[in-house]
């Protein structure tokens, strides 16, 4: 009984801690859901991305959106995209996808060199899945993690 004690008395000393952690805990978690774009706003993202690429000199040979993907509270939206241009120019794409105010992740890196005659010995093609992501919860069928009664607020 006593072990007990002391364990509870350990926990009972730390709660200003522990309910300090998780306010800051819940506002890093709101601040990352702003970055997933809602379902209206796919479409835009889907156009920052293709901009992205043009922005960088790249040529775009495909831009292939899938279909969305439920993965619990949120959806994954892959996108299969094929670009031609210069190893710099890829850099420069992949820098301003990082920059993009929404979450985009890139899958599948495969570069190639480019067999294309009049485009010059340093062209390249990037294959590569991108990926954002969609918080489920703006459906209203469906929803995010819920916060325990009882705790701080």
């Amino acid at each position: 009984m006593r072990s007990q004690f002391e364990n509870k008395q350990q926990r009972a000393a730390n709660l200003d801690a522990y309910k300090a952690q998780l306010g800051e805990m819940e506002r890093s978690f709101g601040a990352m859901l702003r970055q997933l774009p809602g379902k209206t706003e796919v479409p835009n993202l889907l156009v920052d991305i293709s901009q992205t690429g043009l922005g960088a000199g790249l040529q775009e040979k495909l831009f292939q959106p899938s279909g969305e993907q439920s993965r619990g509270f949120y959806a994954e939206l892959p996108i299969r995209i094929r670009l031609v241009g210069s190893y710099h120019e890829f850099g420069t794409f992949v820098s301003g996808i990082a920059a993009l105010p929404r979450i985009v992740t890139l899958h599948d890196i495969q570069i190639s060199p480019a067999n294309d005659k009049a485009g010059g010995y340093d062209n390249l093609i990037m294959d590569v899945t991108a990926k954002t992501y969609r918080y489920i919860e703006d459906e209203g069928g469906r929803a995010g993690p819920k916060k325990k009664s009882g705790g701080a607020t």
